[in-house]
């Protein structure tokens, strides 16, 4: 059995209260005491416990993140995981360990309440998939720390981190408009989809910086699954003329756009370029390969696990920001072969 603080105290003729103290920093305690029960703890070799410890402090070293975990996550929004795992990892370089809890929007603010006020964690980390007006007024009515993985779809003050989709549009775009494409069209999710929107806002404007315009009748929109991106090409497809480049708002959408245009029996790229954002799940085994606008979405969560650690050391930070980390990645499905 390991040496007690007690028996620390003993050897050093004084209170448990007293090698607490000493152990976790406080000032109150002389320095002649401290040089005493440091000595002891060494020649007793004794090894305070971290739990304890972090008690004493207030501090869990732990971050909660809340999320949704519904069935075929993993497959529908695996950027969720890599934010994460950039998150743990800055999070695990600093000792800090994180915990996931699965959660739905109409249960994430009560888990929310539950940790806070139990302090059973220094702070909270929330995928936007649970976010709501309850969730936020709670955190900001605490000041808790606390970071959301996504802009929420409504205005608020809490904490939250984002890829600028906006930009990776308009990398898109401007890419296309360099190989000499003219007649774009986008195919992306419906309008509550905050970020087809935003990547779709980033095409015009990044056609109209190249003197282009993206007609509205190369504009659409429906769900973000494979069928839907068959369903959608085959309309855009049916009207004269037709585009000579498209851009799919995700994997899943161009999934679907490209086995339409195979069913027209068009030739990509030169009869018709695709590209896509996001190098997963399905631009690589597309043929042919298709070029993406690539998100480097476990560098947000390392961003992201930088602020909590500044948060949970000034709980005041306000922080709504969003990183820019496009990384084009030219391939067969855009260039032109001569």
């Amino acid at each position: 059995m390991g040496v007690t603080i007690k028996e620390v105290a003993k050897a050093a003729g004084v209170s448990v209260s007293t090698v607490s103290k000493v152990i976790n920093g406080h000032y109150s305690i002389s320095e002649e005491t401290c040089d005493r029960v440091n000595q002891v703890i060494r020649e007793l070799n004794y090894y305070p416990s971290a739990s304890a410890q972090n008690f004493a402090k207030g501090a869990t070293r732990s971050v909660i993140v809340l999320a949704d975990l519904g069935p075929n996550t993993a497959f529908s929004n695996p950027h969720m995981f890599e934010i994460i795992a950039g998150l743990e990892e800055t999070l695990r370089a600093r000792n800090y360990r994180l915990s996931l809890c699965g959660a739905e929007p109409s249960t994430a603010c009560e888990m929310a309440e539950d940790f806070i006020s139990r302090r059973s964690t220094d702070a909270l980390a929330i995928h936007v998939s649970v976010m709501t007006h309850q969730l936020a007024a709670l955190l900001v009515r605490t000041h808790f720390p606390h970071i959301v993985l996504g802009l929420p779809n409504f205005d608020s003050q809490v904490c939250w981190i984002d890829i600028n989709n906006v930009y990776s549009g308009i990398v898109a775009a401007a890419h296309l408009a360099e190989e000499g494409y003219q007649r774009v069209a986008f195919l992306g999710g419906r309008d509550h989809d905050r970020i087809s929107a935003h990547r779709l806002e980033g095409v015009r404007q990044g056609l109209e910086d190249a003197g282009l315009h993206l007609e509205d009748q190369y504009i659409w929109q429906g769900d973000s699954t494979y069928m839907d991106g068959q369903r959608m090409t085959r309309k855009l497809l049916s009207r004269e003329p037709l585009p000579d480049a498209v851009i799919c708002a995700n994997n899943y959408i161009a999934l679907g756009c490209v086995t339409a245009i195979r069913e027209r029996g068009m030739k990509i790229p030169n009869e018709i370029a695709v590209m896509t954002f996001d190098d997963y799940p399905f631009s690589q085994i597309i043929e042919p390969p298709l070029t993406v606008v690539d998100i480097d979405v476990r560098g947000m969560g390392s961003q992201a696990g930088k602020f909590l650690l500044d948060m949970i050391r000034h709980p005041n930070t306000q922080i709504q920001t969003y990183v820019t980390t496009s990384n084009l990645m030219v391939r067969e499905s855009t260039v032109r072969i001569q």
